[in-house]
């Protein structure tokens, strides 16, 4: 099949490219976030801290801000958004689906802080895939104004 696809319609049909995370980053703003949708083994927030190093938002410039969420760091979380929405900071919410009863709470958070946010201020969240359709609980304005990134 694979063969066929690319003799009728192209090699870029089949070529499975990803996109560089770079170009990604271009497309976000301060009311699109970028959401991973994590997979075993492979870790994003390598990727953005990279990226961070590069444009000068890192941890020891304090304008990086990456928190695990579970175990209370709900608060930790919002106020990290507060903060980073207000001096245009990066903000790395990791497992946010470990957190499910927060997520209207996040989804509330990252509608209001997008108006009149600094403009570089960035939301990178990650989770896991849900197992099936009937076990998704990200919310359904999260997925829709993210860039979706696997």
């Amino acid at each position: 099949v694979q063969g066929f696809i690319e003799e009728k319609l192209g090699a870029k049909y089949i070529s499975n490219k990803a996109i560089p995370f770079e170009e990604s980053y271009e497309e976000s703003g301060t009311s699109t976030p970028i959401f991973f949708i994590l997979s075993p083994g492979v870790d994003p927030l390598q990727d953005v801290e990279a990226l961070g190093r590069k444009l000068g938002f890192t941890a020891p410039n304090k304008n990086f801000h990456s928190i695990s969420l579970g175990q209370g760091q709900e608060v930790v979380a919002e106020e990290a958004m507060e903060v980073a929405s207000q001096n245009g900071h990066w903000v790395v919410l990791q497992n946010i689906h470990l957190v499910k009863s927060w997520l209207p709470n996040l989804e509330k958070k990252i509608e209001e802080l997008s108006e009149g946010a600094h403009a570089n201020y960035r939301l990178y969240l990650s989770a896991d895939p849900a197992s099936n359709p009937a076990n998704h609980i990200i919310p359904q304005s999260i997925l829709e104004t993210s860039i979706k990134i696997t």
